[in-house]
């Protein structure tokens, strides 16, 4: 609908980024994502969560806390910020001098693009072959883009 009437718009996760990442520009709209915020797969053999990208950082890692693992990109808005706007930000945090930034945590996305068109990237077993689309899309702040689904690594 945005496309067919020259809208832009720009989605938003919990809005705790400090860039600036989820303000439309002017005339556009902003889609809020923070209802899509449920943990949809747990695979604790392989370190791999499936969630939507309103899950609230911390809460993903309360999640995987039971097989002893954790959401290593870890800001200071933590309790607050979610994977998505991770995500948008390639956020980072303490545990990224070990772990790496979100970039490092993210195997494959489901993206609907500003056409309305699905699109998955990445692997869902992490296994690179060709150009890291993924990785071109975390942190690139202001994707005419809404996440779908995010699969992310947890660490040990």
């Amino acid at each position: 609908a945005c496309r067919a009437h020259g809208v832009s718009f720009v989605a938003r996760g919990a809005g705790t980024g400090l860039s600036g990442g989820a303000v439309a520009c002017h005339g556009g709209i902003v889609i809020e994502c923070a209802r899509m915020n449920r943990v949809l797969r747990v695979d604790p053999e392989n370190r791999i969560a499936v969630v939507q990208p309103g899950v609230v950082n911390a809460d993903l890692s309360k999640a995987v806390a039971k097989y002893g693992l954790f959401y290593a990109p870890d800001p200071s808005s933590q309790q607050s910020c979610t994977l998505g706007g991770n995500v948008a930000e390639n956020s980072g945090g303490p545990h990224t001098l070990k772990y790496g930034t979100t970039t490092n945590h993210v195997l494959a996305l489901e993206l609907v693009l500003a056409d309305g068109e699905l699109v998955r990237l990445g692997n869902p077993a992490g296994l690179a072959n060709g150009l890291d689309l993924v990785g071109v899309v975390v942190d690139r702040e202001r994707h005419a883009i809404v996440m779908g689904d995010v699969r992310g690594l947890l660490a040990v």
